[in-house]
Order: C-alpha cells, then sequence, then structure tokens
C-alpha cells in the first residue's frame, strides 16, 4: 500500500507530466524538472513478435510507434508469407524511457506484443 507502481494496461507516463512526482505523499517518487524526466529511464520496451497482429494476422498496425514520445519504437519492412508491404516494431531501447505508451496502445490480448520491462530502483 502506497507504493508507486505502473499499470500500463491502464494508462502510461505522460512525457510531459510531473503530477505524480508533485504529490507523492511518501517521498518514493522524488521530484525532477520536466527536462530531467524526459531523460530519466523507467524501464525498456521489449518487443514480443509472435504476438504482434503484424506477423500472427499478417495485417498493418503500428500502434505502438505511434504513441511512443522519444522514437524508440520504429516500424521497418516486414517480409511476411503472404508478400504484403507490412512493418513491424524494432525497439532502439538506448532512446526508450520506459513511458509505457507503446504497451498502453498495444491492441493485441490478452498478451502484449511489446511491454516495458523496468528497471530495478537505486
Amino acid at each position: 500500500m502506497m507504493q508507486p507502481r505502473m499499470n500500463f494496461h491502464a494508462g502510461h507516463c505522460n512525457y510531459e507530466c510531473t503530477i505524480c512526482m508533485n504529490v507523492c505523499p511518501s517521498g518514493a517518487i522524488l521530484p525532477l524538472t520536466v527536462e530531467k524526466k524526459k531523460l530519466m529511464q523507467l524501464g525498456v520496451a521489449k518487443f514480443i513478435k509472435e504476438n504482434c497482429v503484424v506477423y500472427a494476422d499478417n495485417t498493418d498496425c503500428g500502434a505502438c510507434s505511434e504513441h511512443c514520445p522519444t522514437k524508440a519504437v520504429n516500424m521497418v519492412p516486414y517480409s511476411n508469407p503472404v508478400n504484403k508491404r507490412l512493418k513491424i516494431p524494432e525497439v532502439k531501447p538506448e532512446y526508450c524511457i520506459g513511458c509505457g505508451g507503446c504497451e498502453h496502445a498495444c491492441r493485441t490480448k490478452p498478451y502484449k506484443a511489446i511491454y516495458v520491462d523496468g528497471n530495478a530502483g537505486p
């Protein structure tokens, strides 16, 4: 109870927002400026190709890439068995801040094709 927790099924960490840092009653989330927060890496997105609708259904998507504020998730050409012009996500971990925008936008169920693996605390 009263512990910070990220639930990317319900939402994601807005790139420009610092409200949680300003209202945290226990000091578990330390305040940062918006500029420093944008450089803070909470975790790294991991892509599971087999769960992605591009791979599984040979259909376009790209929701994860569209919701990535740092462009850590890019769509790249994907060779597929039906020879459609498809693109599939590719993650650049060095650009990822772990905001969860990609995971929240991913439409696959019950398992997401992309998720944020959180970094260990200090």
